[in-house]
């Protein structure tokens, strides 16, 4: 009897996958993201051997969209590619506790924008009634920007500080996966609604000017710090997009 029940529910799972497929091997996807977010945040304890403590937090938010093109190479897989702009915002927090019993801290806000150009994969694996369809993606791209700015604070015991800087040099990557929904309002036009995964790396090169002020006299200095910065980010990313199957 479980037998049968389990035969009978295969066949109709497979009756209604079959009834709802309406994707061709040649069928194209033509479509675009209208916003894919992602937000990670890390928290990072340093205890040095003198004594010192100090603590980091880090937060990034990214936003992109684009044009997507893909095709059907069979009635559940597609192949393509996406062309994609995002902007990026990144705050960082940090406190130290030094050995004469002062605080010390920083806190940078960089904004960034890159476009990038990628492929995907993406498989449909199951229909419902209502013209829903449950998709799994993998993504990944790789870019470049033309630049970004970064501002920030500083203060200890008896100064602080603003600083202000660019980004140039930026070359980034990343890669991904989701698991998704296409809800078809007509035929061959549907709207995606995907949750997932990201990694992404970026190098860039910052330059920054710090003024500082000595609490005690008003006397304000002026130094220069530069440096080349590798980020690597993991991240959940929630997208929705559009599509229109030709």
């Amino acid at each position: 009897m479980k037998k049968a029940i389990l035969v009978t529910s295969i066949s109709l799972l497979c009756i209604v996958l079959d009834s709802q497929a309406q994707f061709k091997p040649g069928t194209l996807m033509v479509g675009t993201t209208i916003g894919t977010s992602s937000f990670s945040s890390a928290n990072s304890d340093y205890s040095y051997d003198d004594g010192a403590a100090k603590s980091t937090d880090t937060k990034t938010y990214a936003f992109s969209l684009g044009p997507q093109v893909g095709i059907f190479l069979t009635p559940n897989f597609v192949v393509g590619g996406t062309f994609s702009f995002s902007i990026n915002n990144s705050k960082v927090n940090s406190t130290t506790d030094n050995t004469n019993s002062t605080v010390s801290g920083t806190s940078t806000n960089t904004t960034t924008s890159t476009v990038s150009l990628g492929p995907f994969m993406r498989y449909y694996f199951a229909g419902l009634p209502g013209k829903n369809w449950f998709y799994m993606q993998v993504n990944g791209a790789a870019g470049t920007g033309s630049g970004g700015n970064s501002s920030g604070t500083t203060y200890s015991s008896t100064t602080t500080g603003t600083t202000s800087g660019s980004v140039s040099n930026i070359m980034t990557w990343n890669a991904g996966g989701s698991l998704g929904m296409t809800h078809f309002f007509y035929k061959r036009i549907g709207m995606d609604i995907a949750l997932g995964y990201t990694y992404s790396h970026t190098h860039n090169y910052d330059q920054n000017t710090t003024n500082t002020v000595t609490t005690a006299t008003g006397k304000m200095t002026t130094s220069t710090n530069n440096y080349t910065l590798n980020t690597g980010t993991n991240g959940v990313t929630f997208g929705v997009g559009f599509h229109w199957f030709l």
